[in-house]
């Protein structure tokens, strides 16, 4: 009798065998069945939910994203064919989200924005020749005392005081030339009292000389005697006369009406060589400037220049004389430009002007009408519609312009736009191509009848 494999195999020393498993036989079905441990059973449970858990949370948040996306696109597609639903029966409900603007009449719809119009100028812009020259007087006087060795009394005039011929600008210390004077009409009378006694020994003499009474030497003695007298008087007179204009030119006066420019006079002073005085001549000052020899064939007498001045300011003038030759460092010829009297144009500016060679007619538009996008130039024209109620409604529709070069605030336009058209002159950039506006003036002129109805 052959006994089981299963039975008879001895267990190892250290091989354990469960104390409910000793009578029973062993297959490879029980083996299966049993079940291990109780502390085995909890290790690999805690083990399991270790790895398990940050799974179950990273599929919830894919399922989370995923049911986001997808309703998006549902409300999306909703709103799509509701609004195409819309478009075609306009009796539908308003889509949700569309304003009342995008679904309003032309005749309902609100002004976005209140703005001002201007019309394109036509305006002659000139040919120029620029140069660079400095301004000073056209002509000037310069004034010197007359009167030597006497002090300054009175300065009466400061640089860049407008005078008049014949003013008088300072006055000297009279008190010597008065006393001088006095003794200068003194000594003409004691030289007219000398010849009056001359000429009456004279006389007397005179007739004796012919009875023999006297020689005739005696006689000569005499008459040149009076004749001398009469030279005294003649010097006298010759003194009197020149204290009397030593003290008559102790007045400073202008010798032209202008301004003055120059003053070296000053109280107390004794003048030297140097003159007191110098006057620009009726205020007139020149423009010169330094010109290139083949450039002056287009620059003649008369020709219109404008000079520009600090601030973005300017002055107009003409050409008045060329000079006939040429510097001979620069090889250039100075040409003069008489200014226009301007309070702004002072003696010694340096400053650089042009010479108006003639011009042309262009269309000229405000810049701050000018709207740059994607490197070209836009304007908003303003056009008037009648809306479906009857109303006057105002439109705007954005215009490509072409441009040309800048002048002052303004800016040329080299495709000209129609004459007529009205065109948004600032803040154009807040407004869009079809976009309704109110026009400033006509809310200006409608105030009044507003303010009369409430």
């Amino acid at each position: 009798m052959s006994q089981d494999p299963h039975l008879s195999k001895s267990p190892k020393p250290d091989e354990q065998v469960s104390p409910t498993l000793d009578k029973v036989p062993v297959t490879d079905a029980t083996v299966e069945t049993v079940a291990p441990p109780s502390y085995k059973k909890t290790a690999n449970t805690t083990q399991r939910w270790k790895w398990l858990l940050p799974l179950m949370l990273v599929m919830l948040g894919i399922g989370l994203l995923a049911g986001k996306f997808w309703g998006e696109k549902q409300a999306a597609e909703q709103l799509e064919a509701a609004n195409n639903s819309g478009n075609t029966n306009s009796s539908q409900p308003t889509p949700v989200g569309a304003t009342d603007t995008e679904n309003a009449e032309p005749g309902n719809q609100k002004p976005v924005l209140t703005v001002e119009i201007v019309t394109p100028e036509q305006t002659v812009i000139d040919n120029a020749l620029s140069a660079d020259g400095t301004i000073g007087p056209k002509d000037i006087a310069t004034v010197f005392g007359k009167v030597d060795g006497v002090t300054i009394d009175q300065v009466l005039v400061q640089e860049g005081t407008q005078v008049k011929q014949g003013q008088v600008l300072a006055v000297f210390d009279t008190d010597a030339m008065q006393q001088q004077r006095v003794q200068a009409q003194a000594d003409l009378a004691e030289a007219q009292t000398s010849l009056t006694v001359a000429r009456a020994d004279a006389e007397r003499v005179i007739p004796l000389l012919d009875i023999d009474a006297v020689s005739k030497q005696e006689v000569d003695r005499y008459i040149a005697t009076a004749n001398q007298a009469a030279a005294s008087v003649e010097a006298a007179k010759a003194r009197l006369s020149n204290q009397t204009l030593n003290l008559n030119n102790a007045k400073v006066t202008a010798p032209v009406s202008g301004v003055i420019s120059e003053k070296t006079a000053n109280v107390g002073s004794v003048p030297g060589q140097a003159p007191l005085f110098t006057i620009i001549e009726n205020g007139v000052l020149e423009w010169q400037a330094q010109v290139d020899p083949d450039k002056l064939g287009e620059i003649n007498v008369g020709t219109p220049v404008q000079v520009s001045l600090p601030n973005k300011k300017s002055v107009m003038g003409e050409v008045s004389r060329i000079a006939p030759t040429a510097e001979k460092g620069s090889r250039q010829v100075s040409v003069y430009a008489t200014l226009a009297k301007s309070p702004l144009v002072r003696s010694g500016m340096y400053q650089r002007g042009s010479f108006m060679l003639g011009g042309e007619g262009k269309q000229v538009l405000p810049i701050s009408a000018i709207i740059t996008e994607d490197g070209y130039d836009y304007v908003m024209l303003v056009n008037q519609e009648k809306a479906d109620n009857g109303e006057t409604i105002y439109r705007i529709k954005k215009e490509k312009v072409s441009l040309g070069e800048r002048q002052g605030d303004q800016v040329i336009v080299t495709q000209p736009l129609a004459k007529d058209v009205a065109v948004v002159r600032q803040g154009g950039g807040f407004l869009n191509d079809g976009d309704i506006v109110r026009i400033a003036e006509l809310e200006a002129a409608n105030q009044p009848k507003r303010a009369a109805t409430k």
